[in-house]
């Protein structure tokens, strides 16, 4: 059934997928949507759900906080965003696109990216006495959220990088936006090439 309702999504938009239409792609009754999901803003947040599921999401920032040089850490943090935005792709479209149909999802999704950005603070508080002068680590954090948000990585897939490509540039602007650059970093940064 969410199957079924992802290939609806993406094929007609979020606002002209009905739940009959669903349950007749998925071959059950009407009634069965209903009870399984409840509605179609439910149904967004099952393939959110799936998203994370299968983008390991928990299990990837588990290691990345627990990632404790500075430069790891934050190609960590790359290699997790990376992974992140590749296998959710159809999911950020669905969202994307019911945000703009419903009102309900769109304040659904506002408090997921609120708690997005609070965990995601969790990357750089502990690098505080090795940021770069003047940050902080709020302004250092504000420059996580910024430089990895999903329009940039986006832009650059559609430029032809590849998602190792787009890993190797995030890690190294993160780096040295936030650390300052060292003279290994810029094997780093020179690396992260289209391919």
């Amino acid at each position: 059934m969410l199957d079924a309702a992802l290939r609806l999504f993406l094929e007609r938009g979020y606002a002209a997928t009905t739940i009959p239409a669903i349950a007749d792609a998925a071959g059950v009754a009407v009634s069965t949507i209903y009870w399984a999901f409840g509605s179609k803003r439910e149904i967004v947040g099952e393939i959110r759900e799936a998203w994370f599921a299968q983008a390991q999401t928990g299990e990837r920032m588990r290691e990345v906080l627990a990632t404790d040089d500075p430069g790891a850490r934050l190609e960590a943090y790359a290699r997790f965003m990376g992974n992140q935005w590749a296998v959710g792709a159809e999911a950020l479209t669905i969202h994307q696109d019911a945000m703009h149909a419903d009102p309900e999802v769109a304040a659904d999704i506002a408090i997921v990216l609120e708690g997005r950005a609070k965990s995601l603070r969790a990357v750089v508080e502990p690098l505080g006495p090795y940021l770069r002068e003047p940050l902080t680590v709020d302004t250092a954090h504000d420059l996580l959220l910024a430089l990895s948000i999903l329009e940039l990585y986006r832009e650059l897939r559609g430029r032809g990088w590849s998602d190792d490509a787009y890993q190797a540039w995030l890690g190294g602007v993160l780096r040295e936006q936030l650390l300052g650059r060292t003279p290994t970093d810029a094997d780093g940064i020179v690396k992260a090439e289209r391919v």
